[in-house]
C-alpha cells in the first residue's frame, strides 16, 4: 500500500469532514474533536494490521463517548491497517452503525456516501497493490529463469567443451596408437629386412645406396616415434580427464576420493572413462542420488575403482542393462572384473584391472 497516497486522501476526507463539523455550529467543540482525529488517524496510520483491532474498539468506543468524532469516521475507515476483505466488510459495517446512531439527515447521509468512497478507495488501493506485488514477482521469477536459463546454457557449453576435449584426447591416442601398432613395426621389419639383405650383398656397388636406404628408413623410424610422442605428450592424462569429466552439472555431488591411477595404457584410460561416463549416465538418469563417489585404489597387481551412489534403484542387479553389459564386456576385455551390489539404500559398481607388465 502506498502510505503518501493514503496520508493525501486522508487528509482530504479529515478537511471535508471538519467543514461538515463546521457547518452544525459546534464551533466550541470543534478544535477538540480536529485533534483527536488527528490522534487517532496518526495511530491508525503507523499501527501494525496484527494489531487493527484494537484500533477498531477504541474507535468504537470514543464515537460513543464523544459523538462529535463520527465525523471524522471516513477519515478513520481510509487510514484503519486492516487485514482482509472480510474484516473491512465488518469495520464498515460497526462504524455504518455508528454513524446512524450518532447522527441524523443530510449529515448522516454525507459522511455515509464519505465512508463508502473511502472503502472504495481502500479496494481500489489494495488491487493496486497486489497487481503491483503481482508484476514485481513475475518480474523476479522471469529476472530467476533468465539467470536459470543463462547458467544452464553455460553449464551446457563447458559440458559440450569437455566431451570434445575427451573426444579428441581419444583420438589422439588411436592415432598414435595405430601408427605405433602398424607403421612403426612395418618400418621395423624393413630395417630388418634392409639388414639381412646387407648382410647376403656380394656387389660392393649394392652396400652405399642400401647403406642410405637404412638410414632412411631409420630416420623415418625416429620421427614416427616422436610424432607418436608428441600426440601422447599433447593428449589428455587419466587425471586430467578425470577432472574434466566430472564437470558435468547434476542435481547431485561427485566426489572423489583416493589417488587417481597413473601408468595406466590407452586401452585402460579409455575402458576406465567409459565406465565413469556410464555411471555418470546411468545416475542421472535411474537414480535420486545425493552423492556419487569414485574411490580410486591402486594394489601392487591391479587397479581396483569402485563407484557408489546413494540412490534409489529399482532394477534387478542380476539382469544388468545395456549400459552395465557394456562396462562388462570393456573391462573383461582387459581381463578384469565386475562386481555389482544394490541396496536399497545405495548401489555400488566395483571394478578390478590388472595392471599391465612392461
Amino acid at each position: 500500500m502506498d502510505k503518501s497516497r493514503t496520508l493525501t486522501e486522508s487528509s482530504l476526507f479529515l478537511l471535508i469532514s471538519l467543514s461538515l463539523m463546521i457547518g452544525q455550529g459546534f464551533a466550541a467543540q470543534q478544535i477538540s474533536y480536529l485533534l483527536a482525529a488527528i490522534f487517532l488517524m496518526g495511530i491508525s496510520f503507523l499501527l501494525p494490521k496484527s494489531a487493527s483491532w484494537i484500533m477498531i474498539m477504541a474507535i468504537i468506543l470514543s464515537c460513543y463517548l464523544w459523538p462529535g468524532l463520527t465525523f471524522y469516521l471516513p477519515c478513520f475507515l481510509r487510514t484503519l491497517p486492516l487485514r482482509s476483505l472480510a474484516i473491512e466488510g465488518a469495520t464498515l459495517l460497526c462504524l455504518t452503525g455508528m454513524l446512524f446512531f450518532q447522527q441524523r439527515g443530510a449529515i448522516q447521509i454525507a459522511l455515509m456516501v464519505l465512508m463508502l468512497f473511502s472503502f472504495y478507495l481502500r479496494q481500489k488501493d489494495q488491487a493496486m497493490t497486489a497487481v503491483s506485488q503481482d508484476y514485481l514477482a513475475s518480474k523476479d521469477s522471469h529476472w530467476e529463469k533468465q539467470q536459470q536459463l543463462a547458467a544452464q546454457n553455460k553449464q551446457l557449453l563447458e559440458s559440450h567443451e569437455t566431451q570434445l576435449a575427451l573426444q579428441i584426447a581419444e583420438e589422439r591416442n588411436r592415432i598414435a596408437r595405430d601408427i605405433h601398432d602398424n607403421v612403426g613395426h612395418l618400418l621395423s621389419r624393413a630395417l630388418l629386412q634392409i639388414g639381412a639383405l646387407q648382410a647376403i650383398n656380394q656387389e660392393p656397388a649394392l652396400q652405399e645406396p642400401l647403406e642410405q636406404l637404412k638410414r632412411t628408413v631409420d630416420t623415418g623410424m625416429d620421427h614416427i616415434r616422436l610424432s607418436v610422442h608428441d600426440l601422447h605428450a599433447d593428449s589428455l592424462s587419466f587425471a586430467d580427464a578425470v577432472q574434466h569429466l566430472l564437470t558435468i552439472d547434476a542435481l547431485f555431488t561427485v566426489d572423489i576420493q583416493g589417488k587417481v591411477f597413473e601408468d595406466l595404457s590407452d586401452r585402460q584410460i579409455n575402458c576406465l572413462l567409459m565406465v565413469m561416463k556410464e555411471a555418470l549416465t546411468n545416475t542421472i538418469k535411474h537414480s535420486q542420488a545425493t552423492v556419487l563417489t569414485f574411490y580410486f585404489k591402486t594394489l601392487p597387481a591391479f587397479y581396483r575403482l569402485q563407484i557408489r551412489n546413494d540412490g534409489v534403484h529399482t532394477s534387478d542387479p542380476s539382469k544388468p542393462g545395456i549400459g552395465l553389459q557394456t562396462i562388462q564386456q570393456r573391462v573383461r576385455s582387459l581381463n578384469g572384473q565386475v562386481h555389482i551390489m544394490q541396496t536399497d539404500s545405495h548401489f555400488q559398481l566395483t571394478i578390478t584391472i590388472p595392471k599391465e607388465t612392461t
